[in-house]
């Protein structure tokens, strides 16, 4: 679970979604990976598998909320290219003929990243490189008026230069039904059932299932300027490590801005609160963490399938347990393939 953000979590249903997963940087321990994964402890998994999670969203913010040119359920007219007579005519839009519905997307992503904390420590950050690509196939189908259902499966893989202890792969399937509601200015309501496996160079690390809720709209303020919101729940059902089980919640705000019809700049923030669940005795409090993270984005588009983009984030993650407050920041870009029919 958690490789969507908040403003992703639509599975290409969205403007905002290319591929995501906002996704998201924290060991519990570094002793505890450095003593390797085959046959660790629960805790050693667990550890792993939330640092891999917040990686991948943090470089998330880069290799999928970038294609906001990506339409589907919020798929808007365009605006017209300026003119003279703008000031007695108004703005203007393009109207577009209906097309045939485009149920099934495939996207595939390549990308390698910089960071300067690799193990998301509060003291003795190390940089590190890292690599990464990502397969998707979606199928979207309209079940009837407004209501959609989807279907999609996902495999991750992530290398590290220098720290391969670190390195994890994810795969994923998800199922939902998502329903746009004029009621509401046509914002997206979603349900969602997520299962993620994740591994350490095919060993397992741990299995969960989760449930989510959320809403998404997009605002489109002019023929260059766009605002998306979005908010996400995404409660734990069931995972085989007790330490890594945990509730999250999302709050984000992007803003577009066309630079040049095939060129955006983006500028994306979110907060995500991560509440373990995990109390040994009846008296402890549980762990919480707060995970800011602020992303700098461009997204270059020369053809309706080809996405080239590149960026940084900033985050910092603050809990009530001082030992695990951080800060990141990762730099990088990749490529995006992107094919619907």
């Amino acid at each position: 679970m958690r490789s969507v953000s908040a403003v992703t979590f639509l599975n290409g249903l969205s403007p905002t979604m290319v591929s995501l997963r906002s996704f998201r940087l924290l060991l519990l321990s570094l002793g505890w990976v450095a003593a390797g994964v085959s046959g660790t402890s629960a805790q050693t998994a667990s550890s792993l598998a939330d640092s891999a999670q917040r990686t991948q969203a943090a470089t998330s913010s880069l290799a999928q909320d970038l294609s906001l040119d990506e339409r589907g359920l919020e798929e808007e007219n365009r605006f017209a290219t300026s003119s003279d007579g703008d000031a007695d005519l108004g703005q203007q839009v393009i109207l577009k003929d209906a097309h045939q519905a485009q149920p099934f997307r495939f996207n595939a992503d390549a990308y390698f990243f910089w960071t300067d904390n690799a193990k998301q420590e509060r003291r003795g950050a190390e940089e590190d490189t890292f690599g990464g690509w990502r397969v998707e196939a979606l199928w979207q189908p309209q079940i009837t008026g407004n209501l959609y259902g989807g279907v999609g499966v996902s495999q991750d893989w992530f290398l590290y230069d220098k720290l391969e202890k670190l390195d994890f792969e994810t795969f994923e399937i998800t199922t939902g039904l998502y329903e746009v509601v004029p009621e509401l200015a046509n914002a997206i309501l979603m349900l969602q059932y997520q299962y993620q496996h994740l591994t350490h160079h095919s060993n397992p690390l741990v299995d969960t299932h989760s449930i989510r809720f959320g809403v998404q709209k997009t605002l489109q303020l002019d023929r260059r300027n766009s605002l998306i919101f979005g908010l996400l729940a995404d409660w734990d059902v069931h995972t085989d490590v007790d330490d890594f089980k945990r509730n999250e919640y999302f709050a984000d705000v992007a803003w577009r801005f066309k630079l040049m019809p095939d060129l955006s700049f983006v500028v994306d923030y979110r907060y995500t609160c991560f509440d373990y669940q995990l109390k040994r005795l009846a008296f402890e409090r549980g762990r919480v963490d707060n995970l800011h993270t602020l992303a700098l984005t461009l997204l270059y588009s020369p053809r309706p399938w080809l996405d080239i983009y590149g960026g940084c984030t900033f985050s910092f993650n603050r809990s009530n347990f001082t030992y695990y407050d951080y800060d990141a920041t990762n730099a990088g870009g990749g490529l995006g393939a992107r094919i619907k029919f």
